[in-house]
């Protein structure tokens, strides 16, 4: 079978002729039909993720594929970019009727992301929050997530041409960054900020109200900024990090997700597809996910 290989970290992805890959005890063989990528992906290729694999290994975590007829959703540390892939038969996810393959890779990390995030920020319904990146596949199913769960959404994006997309999936309003700060404030103050853009850290925490909670998701702009503690202490603040890997060892916490989200996946949750790439080339798509000016999840169609 075909495969895209990473042979050093930091260089470029290669084609490669390997093995069918064959089920042992626990698990079944995934016909892969398309991938969905995440920042995640890129950092594992530079070394730089919060868990480091040595390379060779075949990159993509968030897979959609069939098994006896029948069309699952995998999270895997790697392996993705392949004809086919060996999953462990519990980390299989059933999907609705209705979803396309590109559609289901769009699912899995962004929306067990967006509703386990929210859920350890103990979030209430009529809170304000904010959705940084709100067009982005993370940001898409964050505005749905929120609303599906009572909250009200502040969507921010980098450009004006964005911001139409969070509205259309229920955010209450939509500005560019530097309108957040008055917005926040004419808001009354936030209740919840989702982080994913990691310098501005302590900007996020001057939107917040008295006793508001920031969740440190990412740092998709590359720098990470001290966190003042004192900051904190002055309004009750709290932050918390969020790594969504660990927590789908957490059996009973992925079912509680899972049975919130499956039921309104494709009715009043719906996943945002971006710029769809062949198999054949993998490589533009990475480059797609590091331009910022694409919205939804970019996916590699097999």
């Amino acid at each position: 079978m075909k495969a895209w290989v990473l042979k050093r970290l930091g260089g470029p992805l290669e084609l490669t002729e390997l093995p069918e890959p064959e089920a042992k005890e626990g698990e079944a063989v995934l016909r892969v039909e398309a991938v969905g990528l995440n920042f995640a992906d890129h950092l594992m290729r530079l070394g730089a993720y919060l868990t480091r694999l040595h390379p060779p290994f075949v990159p993509g975590m968030e897979v959609v594929g069939v098994v006896e007829g029948r069309r699952y959703a995998a999270l895997l540390p790697q392996g993705g970019l392949a004809e086919r892939v060996a999953v462990p038969k519990g980390a299989l996810l059933p999907l609705p009727e209705g979803l396309s393959p590109e559609e289901a890779a769009a699912f899995p990390v962004s929306f067990l992301t967006a509703y386990l995030a929210l859920k350890r920020a103990q979030a209430r319904p009529r809170e304000k929050v904010l959705v940084q990146a709100a067009a982005g596949a993370l940001g898409t199913a964050a505005v749905q997530v929120a609303r599906a769960m009572g909250l009200r959404v502040l969507a921010a994006a980098s450009r004006p041409e964005k911001l139409a997309l969070p509205l259309a999936l229920g955010a209450e309003e939509a500005v560019t960054y530097p309108e957040v700060p008055e917005r926040a404030k004419a808001w009354g103050g936030l209740d919840l900020v989702l982080e994913v853009r990691g310098k501005e850290v302590e900007e996020s925490l001057g939107l917040l109200a008295h006793g508001g909670r920031l969740v440190y998701i990412g740092a998709a702009e590359g720098e990470v900024a001290p966190i003042p503690p004192l900051r904190l202490m002055r309004r009750n603040l709290a932050v918390f990090g969020f790594w969504l890997t660990p927590l789908l060892r957490e059996a009973a916490l992925v079912e509680e997700a899972l049975g919130f989200l499956l039921p309104r996946l494709g009715r009043e949750l719906r996943p945002v597809v971006g710029p769809v790439f062949p198999f054949a080339e993998a490589e533009a798509a990475f480059r797609a996910l590091l331009d910022r000016g694409h919205t939804g999840k970019v996916v590699v169609r097999l």
